[in-house]
C-alpha cells in the first residue's frame, strides 16, 4: 500500500472519532508543510470520505468562506499564526 493511502487512512480514521475537521487540517499541514501538497491530500481525503466531506463543508459554511478556498484560507491562517510564535520567542532573545 502507498505510504501517502496509508497516511490519509490513518489522518481519517485518526480525527473522525473527534470529529474536529481543524485537527485534520493540522495534522496535513504538518505533515505535509506546503500548500499544494497539503491542499491536495485533503482533496484526495475528501473525494475518499464522504462524511468529511459533509464536515467540510459545514465547517465553511460556518466560518463563512467557499469549499474551494476554505482549506488554503486556514493554512494561510495556521502559518501566520506558526509564524507570531516564532516571532514572539525572538523578540524575548533580543
Amino acid at each position: 500500500m502507498n505510504q501517502d493511502i496509508y497516511n490519509v487512512f490513518y489522518l481519517i480514521n485518526r480525527n473522525a472519532m473527534n470529529n474536529d475537521i481543524t485537527a485534520t487540517f493540522d495534522d496535513i499541514i504538518k505533515q505535509y508543510r506546503t500548500l499544494d501538497l497539503s491542499e491536495e491530500m485533503f482533496r484526495s481525503m475528501l473525494e475518499a470520505d464522504k462524511q468529511l466531506e459533509a464536515d467540510y463543508q459545514e465547517w465553511c459554511d460556518t466560518v463563512g468562506v467557499s469549499g474551494r478556498k476554505g482549506f488554503a484560507t486556514y493554512y494561510e491562517e495556521y502559518i501566520e499564526q506558526q509564524d507570531s510564535v516564532w516571532d514572539s520567542l525572538e523578540d524575548h532573545d533580543e
